[in-house]
């Protein structure tokens, strides 16, 4: 259906374009430091801890995950979000003081540098997950859910062409600092700096639509605990991600096994970004028209069906020693951004669908909220990488895949429309 330019919202063009740019560039800086590529080989310089190594991913996306529903909960009565936005957006400085420690030196002193990282990182994450909070907030008032698809769409594509440039990029980079990996390393922490800071201009651009009205209502853990008890279609969805998160013991020791166990060269690092970021656009294409056409649960299945690969071709490869398998390691990195694809169309999007009317915003701090859970997971698998083996890290990782694969076979279909529950509604309610 056509719409017309006075159905949307004021400044529609100008917040577009300011979404569109603080989205690419955001995450092409982050695709310069890669936590699954560059971060794991740049703390190795500094350590031989496997755990601290698993430490920063867990610090990243735990700090980044873990908060976001409090932090909805702490900013609810704010009706403007602009503001608390751009305070949260300090924290990206985190990226600049990396790069400028690095180049004065600091790195001479790797305990110091490596507490810098862990420091800086844990708070960059807990400063965008106010960010994000807000963001999309905003986002939802300035751009109308009817042109949001193509807003996303040209995003995705646009950030994975460029994110095929940016990996050809690194590995040259590191490549040629082979010599002095920490210049490299200095420089691609500037790189990211400086695409930040244009994500965060775009950020400033954004004009914030006039705020509406807000339910002052908070979810009590009451009403999360009455959820868990009284829908089983939500315990077997938590279940199966909570077993599929069993992979991500692995996640961060794909690239140091490649340098360390394979002795392929730094410059490979660049090919695994592009394979990741092949998987990425391949697995929103074809996630994309799965979603449309049979709904999330079909993309979570999917998903699921592919989450012991990784593992489970990192293993086989180890145990072959060398030899042609080693060609193959590339695919590991691509089956992990088809993963990461699947986030958003999949699992996100069924836990909205199977959700009553009325309680979605519960089930989604919920689902955030347990799911903050799986980030222990690089710290537990850099733990079993330094007292057994690496054959025992890819086994367990590929074994806890297969358990979440079959239990995905179980999840309920994802209905046309479901009401709550009188009670449960009152539950959440607080009455």
């Amino acid at each position: 259906m056509h719409t017309s330019q006075q159905d949307l919202p004021p400044h529609y063009r100008r917040n577009f374009a300011a979404f569109l740019v603080e989205y690419v560039f955001f995450d092409l800086s982050i695709s310069f430091v890669g936590f699954t590529s560059v971060v794991p080989t740049f703390l190795r310089q500094l350590t031989d801890s496997a755990p601290l190594v698993g430490l920063a991913t867990t610090l990243f996306h735990g700090g980044f995950q873990w908060p976001q529903a409090l932090f909805a909960h702490l900013t609810r009565r704010h009706l403007r979000k602009k503001p608390i936005m751009m305070w949260g957006a300090i924290g990206r400085v985190f990226l600049w003081l990396v790069a400028l420690a690095l180049w004065a030196g600091l790195g001479r002193y790797p305990a110091a540098m490596l507490a810098l990282f862990l420091l800086g990182i844990s708070i960059f994450a807990l400063t965008d997950s106010l960010v994000t909070v807000q963001w999309f907030e905003v986002m939802a008032r300035a751009i109308p859910s009817h042109r949001r698809g193509r807003l996303f769409g040209l995003a995705q594509v646009i950030s994975g062409v460029a994110g095929i440039g940016v990996g050809t990029l690194v590995g040259r980079i590191l490549s040629a600092s082979y010599r002095r990996p920490l210049t490299g390393y200095a420089l691609l922490f500037t790189l990211s700096g400086a695409a930040m800071l244009v994500a965060t201009v775009a950020l400033a651009l954004i004009k914030e639509p006039a705020p509406e009205e807000v339910d002052p209502e908070a979810h009590t853990r009451a009403s999360w605990l009455s959820i868990v008890a009284r829908d089983p279609a939500f315990r077997r969805f938590v279940l199966c991600r909570l077993l599929l998160s069993g992979v991500d013991l692995a996640t961060p020791f794909y690239v140091v096994h490649a340098q360390d166990a394979l002795r392929l060269p730094a410059s490979r690092i660049g090919a695994f970004v592009i394979a990741q970021t092949l998987g990425a656009i391949a697995g929103s294409v074809l996630f994309g028209a799965a979603s449309e056409r049979w709904g999330s649960r079909a993309v979570t299945r999917a998903a699921s069906l592919l989450a012991p690969a990784g593992p489970l071709l990192a293993l086989v490869i180890h145990l072959s020693g060398g030899g042609w398998p080693v060609l193959l390691y590339p695919l590991i990195f691509a089956v992990l951004g088809v993963m990461y694809s699947a986030w958003i169309l999949g699992f996100i999007n069924y836990s909205q669908d199977i959700a009553p009317e009325g309680l979605r915003p519960a089930y989604v701090g919920l689902t955030n909220t347990i799911f903050g859970l799986t980030t222990l997971m690089p710290t537990l698998g850099g733990w079993l990488l330094q007292s057994f083996s690496y054959t025992v890290l890819f086994a367990s990782a590929a074994a806890l895949g297969a358990l979440g694969t079959l239990t995905a076979v179980w999840l309920k279909p994802t209905p046309k429309k479901v009401h709550a529950e009188p009670e449960l509604l009152r539950s959440q309610a607080g009455i």
